[in-house]
């Protein structure tokens, strides 16, 4: 009995052990396999951009340059050796014209001495009319020494008359003088006697020449 039972132990062992050996092999055919990993090498980096080759530009053709004709006169002085035409002498034929005689300028006429106010002058004053009186005012003209401007310049102070110079007194006359602007003048001519003489009929004096 007891071999019997270690034979059939070991027959159970051993088909154990068939059994495990069979589930291993089945087991291992029915398992996914394993993923083999690649190596994959990494990405090239990026190729630099290179630049385009520059296309090769001819060089520009230098400007062509038209030397103007020469005139007569240039052609002239090249074939006489004279480079530069501001080099020829003057002729001595040619004179240089003298300047324009200088204008000469207008001459001023010297100012006038500047009249005196009447009331600044010596002496006194002689009476004055507004207007001549009667048939007009009498030619003052014939006595010697008073010519068309002093008569006019006596009317302006409003004298008219013979008889007005006659009654001069000798401090009217300076006035007078002075107003006039030749003092002395009177009194050496005799205005007051010739006036006079006229009003008491006698010829008026001759009259000097100018």
């Amino acid at each position: 009995m007891t071999a019997f039972a270690i034979e059939v132990a070991l027959l159970l062992a051993v088909v154990f052990g068939l059994a495990l050996a069979v589930g291993y092999r089945i087991g291992r055919k029915q398992r996914p396999p394993e993923p083999v990993q690649v190596a994959v090498p990494p990405p090239p980096a990026a190729m630099e951009r290179q630049p385009a080759p520059a296309t090769s530009v001819p060089p520009p053709e230098p400007p062509i340059v038209v030397e103007p004709a020469p005139s007569p006169q240039q052609d002239l002085f090249a074939r006489l050796g004279i480079a530069d035409m501001n080099a020829v002498p003057p002729l001595d034929d040619e004179e240089e014209e003298p300047p324009p005689p200088a204008v000469p300028s207008p001459t001023r006429p010297a100012p006038r001495a500047r009249r005196r106010p009447p009331e600044s002058l010596p002496g006194v004053r002689p009476p004055a009319l507004a207007a001549p009186e009667g048939e007009g005012a009498d030619d003052l003209k014939q006595l010697k020494g008073i010519g068309p401007q002093n008569e006019q310049r006596l009317n302006e102070i409003g004298i008219f008359h013979l008889r007005q110079i006659a009654a001069w007194t000798p401090e009217e006359a300076a006035w007078v003088g002075s107003y006039l602007a030749f003092p002395g003048r009177i009194e050496r001519e005799d205005w007051m006697g010739q006036a006079k003489a006229i009003l008491e009929g006698g010829a008026p004096p001759p009259r000097r020449r100018r």
